[in-house]
């Protein structure tokens, strides 16, 4: 018994390359930047989605392994958490299915590679697309006309949009452009010297834990809401935040696994499908703003947009 189950050992080896076992009996690997709860709530999503169609997702973390990356060049489709593991397996120029997810449109947008083949490289963003985020200014801040934001290097671009977005509402967007973290302060003065409604931007090198308690105080300072892109934002003293949660976008993302795997052919590049809109009563009361329910503001944004 020993020996036939020495040599049935042998033979696996022999036929997988020395990979792991678990590696030969994924259709998916799943790779996490790190160990954080958004991570693990997306995945969990991606692969509860996966195993009800039949496929058995794995799940890795960075920094891989040597193992780790002969795996990923032979299985049908990778899909990555974050921007670290995005940029890990894109250096890596695998040639199956990639699907990138939990990341900015502007981080996906610098990875190498992805150009290449639309159909096989794509991505489930993490920020709101600009309309929507617009358009919950217009619903939930009537009165309000001017909107501030403040951009750096990798915001640029979404600047652009948010202004165009803004003009198309009838709003008047004021742009600052802010090229390091000393920069910001100065702007936001200039910015908020008439009261506007703050728009942050999902721009690490700007909006960050060591600048956001200053950022909201200085906007409370002139009197100005700010509208976040987490539900941190709110509990920080943000007067809103349209998000989409690690679970929503995790189901949008093991929705267009499951397509590649059909088709052999991934959708386009998507911002979050379904989203969630967090307010701050307290914040709001303290500026004198008469705000709705959180859902119901997320119902009539929804409307807007064509949904039920």
């Amino acid at each position: 018994m020993g020996l036939a189950w020495r040599f049935l050992v042998c033979v696996l080896l022999t036929v997988s390359g020395g990979l792991p076992l678990h590696a030969l009996a994924a259709s998916v690997i799943l790779i996490a930047s790190d160990e954080s709860g958004a991570f693990n709530e997306a995945a969990e999503a991606i692969a509860t989605e996966l195993r009800s169609a039949g496929h058995h997702p794995q799940t890795l973390q960075i920094p891989l392994r040597a193992e780790d990356v002969a795996a990923i060049h032979s299985t049908p489709l990778i899909v990555t958490l974050g921007t670290r593991a995005a940029q890990t397996v894109s250096s890596l120029a695998p040639r199956t299915l990639v699907l990138h997810t939990l990341l900015p449109r502007s981080a996906f947008e610098k990875l190498p590679g992805r150009g290449d083949d639309t159909r096989r490289v794509s991505a489930v963003f993490i920020d709101q697309p600009p309309a929507r985020q617009i358009e919950l200014l217009r619903i939930a801040l009537p009165d309000w006309t001017r909107v501030a934001l403040v951009v750096g290097r990798d915001s640029s671009e979404l600047g652009a949009r948010l202004q165009a977005s803004a003009r198309d509402k009838r709003l008047r967007p004021i742009l600052e452009s802010a090229g390091e973290e000393s920069d910001l302060y100065p702007a936001l003065q200039r910015l908020l010297a008439e009261p506007a409604v703050l728009l942050a931007v999902p721009d690490a090198s700007l909006f960050n834990n060591r600048t956001i308690s200053n950022i909201l105080l200085t906007a409370y300072h002139h009197r100005s809401p700010v509208v976040g892109f987490s539900p941190a934002y709110v509990k920080a003293g943000a007067l809103l935040a349209l998000y989409s949660t690690p679970a929503q976008i995790g189901q949008q993302a093991g929705e267009a696994a499951r397509q590649g795997l059909a088709t052999g052919s991934l959708p386009p590049p998507a911002a979050p499908r379904h989203f969630r809109v967090g307010t701050n009563l307290y914040v709001a009361r303290s500026l004198g703003i008469v705000l709705d329910d959180a859902n119901l503001l997320r119902e009539r944004l929804e409307r807007s947009e064509g949904g039920p």
